[in-house]
């Protein structure tokens, strides 16, 4: 039995084809149903996010159903990887694909390092592939573990720490100058896509009223009724401007469209209180010079990307603590899946059954006369023998390359709690 991984992501493809390999939840649903009826790969766990596409699998024959995979899942769909799969597509076998589905939880395959969504996005996946019976004991375990090394990885390492986008930047330095966002309004002023996404994020933080001045009046209010905000015009900037606490401009004029005597008419206007601008257009549209007025605080491109570039170079120093964890977690799955044989299953079944029967003989030895517990513990020894006896003789003839027979193994490790107690063993370790 092997676990095999057969996916592309930001990079090993261009975006053109992974756009093609992305698959809605409901095609990921019907893709997991051809899988289990015509290649007969009954335990699948499908991901499919806007920068990868990978598949995870249990089968017998890594050798047969690799090409299977291959094809039903990437190469049927998208023209580009016929006769070229091998340039987009990577292949992973056991350990290794084990790693690489930790990494993802962790952040550490993300095309911004150690970002939050991913392991969300893998949760997703799994209540899918579910839904879709694609998912069973082994898999389960798996997935259990994957999401386990993910928390932990941002709960005791910064992997996950600082501002690692523009918009993010731009609300964390608002955040530092008010204290709290609550209450606070915002200005939008040109409604291009890194505008309207900062607004988003400061919207999450509870900030009112939320103002969209735009030179197209039109697309003002658009924007303005996504947002649940009110539109104004360019005109009417002055006006919005005094009635928030955070501008953020996003045009695209060839200068400045705000300058120092405007703001300091607006400051005025609103008798001095601080003021924000952050301005993420390229020529900015707020004029240096407006420093030179009191209480105001200005964050252009410049000073955005310079503290997102110190938010990644300190998760890239995060990265070895981050793999530490994941080695463990490796070494802690992979340890269960070497169990998924009969020997060491019918050794635990038997432990098991030994612990249950020692701690009743001796919590009942009372009740015997002392001569008489000699007895009673063969009785009990050969009652549990006998009552193994003809599972064990089943269990030694599974093959280990039957995904089956080997889900049965690991259903019987389940339902037995045979690794109860171990996953606490291997933290400690």
């Amino acid at each position: 039995m092997s676990l095999i991984l057969v996916g592309l992501n930001h990079e090993s493809a261009p975006l053109a084809v992974r756009e093609k390999a992305a698959l809605s939840p409901e095609q990921v649903a019907l893709t997991l149903k051809g899988l289990r009826d015509r290649e007969r790969i009954s335990q699948a766990l499908l991901l499919s996010t806007c920068n990868r596409t990978e598949l995870y699998a249990v089968v017998g024959d890594a050798g047969v159903s690799l090409p299977q995979v291959r094809d039903t899942v990437f190469t049927s769909r998208i023209p580009e990887l016929n006769g070229g799969a091998d340039s987009f597509l990577y292949e992973h076998l056991d350990t290794e694909a084990v790693r690489h589905l930790f990494r993802v939880t962790c952040g550490l395959e993300s095309l911004v390092l150690g970002e939050q969504e991913i392991l969300g996005q893998v949760k997703n996946a799994f209540e899918i592939s579910r839904s879709a019976e694609s998912v069973g004991t082994v898999l389960h375990r798996l997935a259990d573990h994957a999401f386990k090394v993910g928390k932990r990885a941002r709960s005791e390492t910064r992997i996950g720490y600082g501002p690692v986008s523009v918009a993010y930047a731009a609300v964390e330095l608002a955040e530092k100058v008010f204290q709290t966002l609550e209450g606070r309004g915002v200005l939008l002023v040109g409604a291009g896509e890194n505008g309207v996404l900062c607004a988003e994020h400061l919207i999450s933080r509870g900030v009112e009223p939320l103002l969209v001045a735009n030179r197209t009046l039109e697309r003002a209010e658009t924007v303005a009724r996504d947002l649940g905000g009110e539109a104004f015009s360019l005109d009417g900037m002055e006006e919005a401007m005094a009635r928030v606490d955070i501008v953020v401009t996003t045009t695209g004029a060839s200068g400045a469209i705000i300058d120092e005597e405007m703001v300091r008419k607006v400051m005025h206007m609103r008798e001095s209180r601080a003021l924000v601008f952050i301005d993420i257009a390229v020529p900015r549209d707020v004029d240096p010079e407006v420093d030179r007025v009191p209480n105001i605080f200005r964050f252009d491109m410049d000073s955005l990307k310079s503290i997102v570039d110190q938010s990644i170079t300190r998760r890239r120093k995060e990265v070895p603590a981050v793999e530490r964890l994941i080695d463990a977690e490796v070494a802690g799955f992979m340890r269960w899946w070497e169990s998924l044989a009969s020997g060491p299953v019918i050794r635990d079944l038997n432990r098991v059954f030994e612990g249950v029967r020692a701690h009743e003989v001796e919590r009942n030895a009372k009740r015997f006369q002392s001569e008489d517990r000699e007895q009673l513990d063969i009785f009990t020894r050969n009652l549990i023998r006998k009552l193994l006896a003809g599972t064990a003789q089943r269990l030694k003839h599974y093959r280990a390359g039957n995904p089956e027979e080997m889900e049965r193994l690991a259903a019987l490790r389940e339902a037995f709690g045979l690794d109860e107690g171990k996953d606490e063993d291997d933290a400690d370790a």
